[in-house]
Order: structure tokens, then sequence, then C-alpha cells
């Protein structure tokens, strides 16, 4: 009897983009909370409550560090909150900004705030037009204040840190909005703020431009290696230091997509990875590359809430090399979706996300990781031992704000939040060299990791004639972990099928699987 080999089974991710029956057996054609990482697939980790409740929703969060103790802000639609881990007591310190003892309100939104950090000082910005940057002095005893030297009515949807200098983008003043605006400060000195933002001071170094050509708006912004990346709606600018009366020098290097929305960018071994308004690229400053082709970005964008598609966003979590787009999907106002991009690999797979406003990666105090007291999970299901290691090291892991309000540690508990995360495997139109024989399938031998005695559920199925439909599933099997050595079943199709499912199981592997296979013959 015939044994088709499938070997590792993570090796190539979901690939949209080949018709089914083309694609090499390693290749799903859809799964969900699905990693796919160093050749094996395996469930998502999942995401756990930190810091306790937080004062506000978060919307926007950006690590710092004062001195030895790492803190997060986190901004809401009104206030901005630093909050640490004390011997083991999370503490919330409200630094919004004040008048007279007074807090003095912002008008933040989702998706607008924007953060850079300079010389170890956090800066935020609303994004709003409305309130100037913020800067905090790590010191939990003050507020926030304006950026010190800021213009007077003066205000910028993003504003980035480019070496020592700050960029403003997108800028209004005096009522005035100019929408195709650079504006740049003088060069700030070793751990200060930049002394002037005058562009008619002759002493300083402080500037403007207008990127005016296409008509299309400026976004947001971005470092990359010895360059500031512009994101315009339609085109990429490069921003380069030359010295002289002109400080720096403007090109324009991508004139058919930009950035979908403010923090659709970040920076992944000496590239950009950007969100744009209907593609996912990455760019080397000169030459763009796709990440995803035809269907699978298609897909991407058809299930994408049109009305909130100006809520989506990126991270990166580069422990596991790993990017997120995270978006709404049809009929949601939050995201609750991410398709997820492993860098190294290049295999694409998705997540189910905790409807997020934005996420960041930064170190975490250490109390949070690897401590038995604070884990969510039951025994057994949990995988970490008593007061050991977590999933990820506590100086990159990925905080993010949900709304509830929460703030979720990604890649911190087995389950997602405390329920068992709904997850599957799934390859239509396997051809096995050949569409146009019919194979009887028997039996599935697959190699599962996990807790023993916990199950995934294993379908086989197909269709006689037609590689794109839905399959018809004829066998339904349980696989126990540590148990099951090989289902039967039996499934007889020109194009058969194969499911796995979570059944039990809270954390599992695939490695690789087997196929008993019989030719049916042509008819």
């Amino acid at each position: 009897m015939p044994i088709f080999k499938v070997p590792d089974a993570g090796a190539a991710g979901v690939i949209k983009d080949i018709s089914p029956h083309k694609l090499p057996p390693q290749a799903w054609t859809d799964a969900s909370n699905m990693r796919f990482l160093d050749g094996s697939v395996r469930q998502f980790y999942g995401h756990g409550p930190v810091y306790g409740t937080p004062a506000v929703t978060p919307l926007h969060v950006v690590p710092v560090n004062v001195g030895a103790t790492r803190y997060w802000l986190y901004a809401g639609e009104a206030k901005i909150y630093a909050v640490t881990a004390v011997s083991g007591t999370d503490v919330h310190t409200n630094i919004t900004r004040q008048t007279g003892g007074v807090d003095v309100n912002y008008a933040g939104a989702p998706n607008a705030w924007t953060s850079t950090v300079l010389s170890g000082i956090p800066i935020l910005n609303a994004g709003n037009l409305v309130d100037p940057p913020q800067r905090w002095d790590l010191n939990v005893a003050n507020r926030c204040v304006k950026l010190d030297n800021w213009p007077d009515n003066t205000t910028c949807k993003s504003l980035r840190a480019y070496s020592n200098y700050l960029v403003a983008l997108h800028v209004s003043r005096g009522g005035n909005t100019f929408p195709y605006m650079v504006k740049w400060s003088h060069p700030a000195d070793p751990g200060g703020i930049p002394i002037s933002w005058d562009k008619d001071d002759g002493t300083k170094d402080a500037g403007e431009y207008d990127l005016a050509e296409g008509g299309d708006q400026i976004i947001d912004g971005l470092q990359l290696r010895d360059s500031f990346m512009i994101y315009k709606e339609q085109s990429v600018w490069r921003m380069d230091k030359i010295g002289g009366d002109f400080v720096f020098r403007f090109s324009k290097v991508l004139g058919l997509s930009g950035a979908m929305n403010r923090n659709c960018i970040v920076e992944i071994d000496g590239l950009h990875f950007v969100l744009t308004g209907s593609d996912v690229v990455i760019h080397d400053g000169q030459s763009p590359a796709q990440v995803l082709d035809k269907a699978a970005r298609r897909a991407l964008f058809q299930d994408m809430d049109v009305s909130s598609a100006d809520r989506a966003f990126v991270f990166k979590n580069p422990f596991l090399n790993e990017v997120f787009v995270c978006y709404p999907s049809i009929g949601n106002t939050i995201p609750n979706k991410a398709l997820v991009w492993n860098y190294k690999d290049r295999t694409v797979s998705y997540r189910t996300i905790p409807s997020l406003h934005h996420a960041n990666y930064g170190p975490v105090d250490s109390t949070l990781s690897g401590s038995w007291a604070a884990d969510q999970d039951s025994w057994d299901s949990d995988l970490t031992a008593w007061n050991g290691p977590d999933f990820t090291p506590n100086t990159a892991r990925v905080l993010m704000a949900a709304a509830g309000p929460n703030l979720f540690l990604l890649d911190s508990s087995a389950t997602f939040n405390g329920a068992l995360a709904s997850s599957y495997l799934e390859r239509r139109a396997l051809s096995f060299g050949d569409d146009e024989r019919v194979k009887t399938i028997n039996g599935v031998r697959a190699r599962i990791t996990g807790n023993p005695g916990e199950t995934v559920i294993v379908k086989i199925g197909g269709h006689q004639t037609d590689p794109f439909a839905d399959p018809e599933w004829t066998a339904t099997m349980q696989h126990v972990i540590g148990q099951t050595i090989a289902c039967d079943g039996f499934a007889s199709f020109r194009y058969p099928a194969i499911r796995f499912e979570s059944g039990t199981a809270v954390q599992w592997r695939l490695d690789s699987y087997d196929f008993s296979i019989i030719d049916g013959g042509k008819w």
C-alpha cells in the first residue's frame, strides 16, 4: 500500500497565489491561529493581561526605561499614563499635562497617536492637529508638557526622530493646514531636546520643505538606515542629510504606493515593511518587493472593513521574526484579525487578535514573565515550568493595547486570555503529482506534539471534479496526543483534502504527516 509522505509541514505556510492542485504538498490553502516556524506548524502562543486594568482604554503604547526601571506609557482618548511593576504590584501613574493642577485632556483617537524616543526621552503626538507634541521627563512626579521649543500655534499629524533631529509631518500652523509639509528641528545635543524649530534663523539647521508633487498628502515617516523615509498616500520620498544651506535633500523613490495609515511601517533587517492602501511591500529605500501576490493580497483587502480601514496598523514581533498586519474584518470597527508574515522563513499565517488599537515591542519588567503566580493557565494546559522562562525573553516582548480596557502580553500564555483558541489547518486539492487519477485515502499518520491525552481532529475528504470547490468531508477522526499512531478513515476523490482542527488540545504542533493511498484509476 503506497505511503505518501509530507515532511516539514510548516515549510511553506499558507499560499493563496497558486492554484491549489499545483501547490507543493507542504503548502496549505487556509489556516487560522497556526504559526509556521522552523519547518513545523504550531498553534500560536496565546496572550494574557499584564499590568492589571488600565486606567483608560489604551490607544497607543510606547516602552521607556527610567534608569533600571522599565515603564510603558499608554495614551488614551484624553489622558496619558505610565505603568510599571514595583515589587510585584502594578503602578499606574497619570502623567497627563496639567494647568493649575488640573488635567488638560487631549482629543486623541484610535490610530492617530504617534510616538518617538529621542535620547531616551519619549515624545507622544496626538495627531489631531489640535494638541501639540507632548514630552515626558522620565520623572513619575512630573506630568507631560508641550515639547520644549515647539513653535506656538503649530501642530502635526506625525512626529518622528531622525538621527538627532525631530521631523514633523503634515503640519498645521496658525489655523492653516499644510498636508505636504515636512518640518524639521535643529539637531538636539546628546541627551537633550532640539533648541529650535525656527526656519528663519540662519544660525540653526531647522527648516521646512513641501512635497507637493502629485497632490497626495503626507501620512507618516520612519528612519531607514541613514535616511528618513516619508510616506504619502501614493508615493514614498527619501530625506537625506547633505549639510550646507539646504541641510537635507529630498528625492522620490516610489511612485505608486505610500502608507495606508499612520503606524503602518516597521523596520526589519535594514528594510521597511509597509501596509499601503492596496498592497503589502518591503523596500530598501530604492526598490520595492511585494510580500503578497495576487490572491493573497486580494483576500486581505477584501476581508478588511472599508469603513474602518483607517484603524489598520502593523507591529513587529522580533524574537519570532514576524510582522503582524492588524485590521478590522468586515463588520468590525477595531482590528480583530492579523496577517502574520515571518520575514526569515517567508511564510504567511493568520491569527485572531483581541480588538487591538495598537501594539509595540520592548522590554517588560522581569516579574511579568515566567511568574507562576501570575500565570492564568491551568496546570494541565500550561507549557511553562513553574517559575521558569516564558515563551519569549522579557527584553523583546510585544505589549498590545486592547479594548476592554486591557493591556495584553503577546506569546505569554497557552490560551487566548484564558480561552481555548479555535485553530485549524486545511489543504485542498492535493494532486499527488497527477490531477487526472482518483486517489483513495484510507489512513493518515500525523506526528503531532502537545499535552498527552489532549486531542486534535483530523478530517479527510475532497472533490471529484473541481480543485477550487469546497471539499466534501467524508471522514472525521480523533488524534489523541501521545497515544494515536495512525487515524483510519476513507476518502476517494480526484482532488483529496485534509484538515487538522484543535479538539481539546490547548497547544499542539504538527511536524509532518503521511497518507496511506490506493490508486483509484482515472474514473
